[in-house]
């Protein structure tokens, strides 16, 4: 089985935070509504309601290889592994 790991967000906490000079990575939340699929960073729980497929960011779902074929033709082949 495929793997989707989502893709990250790299944010910096900025000068108020002891570490501001480092960088760490956000996971995004990938979603398939209105037949679209798209990058959210804060969905809301209603929004995800709605959707047909949500991956959430920061995890790594295990997928169909179906589902890998449909994340690939919509351009998230980069974040999917195994096979």
């Amino acid at each position: 089985m495929p793997f989707f790991a989502s893709p990250p967000l790299w944010r910096k906490a900025g000068r108020s935070s002891d570490l501001w000079w480092v960088s760490n990575p956000l996971g995004q939340t990938v979603v398939k509504a209105d037949g679209q699929w798209r990058t959210v960073v804060s969905p809301s729980e209603d929004f995800l309601a709605t959707c047909e497929v949500v991956l959430r960011g920061g995890y790594q779902h295990e997928i169909s290889d179906a589902l890998a074929a449909d994340l690939t033709a919509a351009g998230y082949g980069d974040y999917i592994t195994g096979s």
